[in-house]
C-alpha cells in the first residue's frame, strides 16, 4: 500500500476547534469519516485510521476528525449533542471546499452513520455509506435505559458505562427521525450491518432496506459485531467499503 501524506488538521465549527486528521489521495474527492458515540476519530481497534489510509491509497483522500466534546476537539463530551454533530459536519463540508476538494462522501460508524443521514437528508454530497448505523434513538435509549422517558424527565444527568449523559442530549436527540431523513436522500449508499450487532440495529438494518431510494445497496457481515472488532470483520468491511466508493464515488 502506498503511503500517502497524514496532516493533522485544525477547523472551527460553532465557535469550536476540531481536530482531525487528512489521509491526503490524488484526486479532488474527499471520504469524511463519521465516529459515534463516546468514539473518536481512530475509533475501536483503529479502524478509521485502517479505512482512511486505504481510500488514500486508492486516490481518495479521507479526513476523520473529533465532534465537539469527543477526542481531541474542544468541548466536554457531557455537553455534546446531535445537533452539535450535525453542524460539525457541515462544517466539516465546508473545510474541505475550502481545501479544493469538489466531490464528497460521508462515511458513519452508529451514531455518525444516523449524523452522517440526518445531515445528507439536507446537505448535498456525492455518496454515503454506514456502517452499524443508529436506526432510531428512541428504541437505541429504550433498549439501554428502562422508562428513559420518566428518567430524562426526573433526572438531570445519566451516567452510561462511565460517560456523562445529560437529559439535553436526549431532549435534543428525539426530535430527529432518521429513517424519515434516510428516504429523503437520493445519492448512492451503501449501508453495512454486521449481523451479531444487538437487535435495534439488526432489525433497523432491514427497515432502512424498506425505506431506502435507490441507489441503494446493503450488506450484510455475518458474525460481525457493533464496530466489527476482530480482524478479520474490519478488513471485510473496509475493502467492501472500497470496492464500492470505487464503483459509486471514485
Amino acid at each position: 500500500m502506498k503511503n500517502n501524506r497524514e496532516l493533522p488538521v485544525a477547523f472551527t465549527s460553532e465557535g469550536n476547534q476540531l481536530i482531525g486528521m487528512l489521509h491526503e489521495g490524488q484526486s479532488k474527492k474527499l471520504v469524511i469519516l463519521c465516529h459515534g458515540f463516546t468514539g473518536n476519530k481512530v475509533e475501536a481497534k483503529r479502524i478509521f485510521v485502517e479505512a482512511g489510509r486505504a481510500f488514500a491509497a486508492e486516490g481518495m483522500s479521507a479526513f476523520r476528525f473529533d465532534f465537539y466534546g469527543s477526542g481531541d476537539s474542544t468541548g466536554e463530551f457531557s455537553d455534546t449533542l446531535l445537533s452539535h454533530n450535525i453542524a460539525n459536519l457541515n462544517d466539516a463540508i465546508e473545510w474541505g471546499k475550502e481545501q479544493g476538494y469538489e466531490e464528497f462522501a460521508v462515511l458513519g460508524l452508529s451514531m455518525g452513520g444516523a449524523t452522517a443521514i440526518l445531515t445528507l437528508a439536507d446537505t448535498p454530497a456525492q455518496a454515503m455509506v454506514t456502517w452499524s448505523a443508529v436506526p432510531d434513538l428512541e428504541k437505541l435509549f429504550g433498549s439501554y435505559v428502562d422508562n428513559v422517558h420518566e428518567l430524562a424527565a426526573q433526572v438531570d444527568q445519566h451516567e452510561h458505562n462511565g460517560w456523562i449523559i445529560k437529559k439535553e442530549f436526549w431532549h435534543d436527540a428525539i426530535q430527529y427521525d432518521i429513517k424519515k431523513a434516510l428516504a429523503k436522500i437520493t445519492i448512492p449508499k451503501f449501508i453495512v450491518q454486521g449481523t451479531a450487532d444487538s437487535p435495534v440495529f439488526v432489525q433497523g438494518f432491514k427497515d432502512f432496506q424498506d425505506i431506502a431510494m435507490p441507489p441503494a445497496d446493503f450488506m450484510e457481515i455475518p458474525g460481525g459485531g457493533h464496530t466489527y472488532p476482530s480482524p478479520q470483520h474490519r478488513r471485510q468491511v473496509i475493502r467492501q467499503t472500497l470496492i464500492w466508493l470505487k464503483r459509486h464515488f471514485l
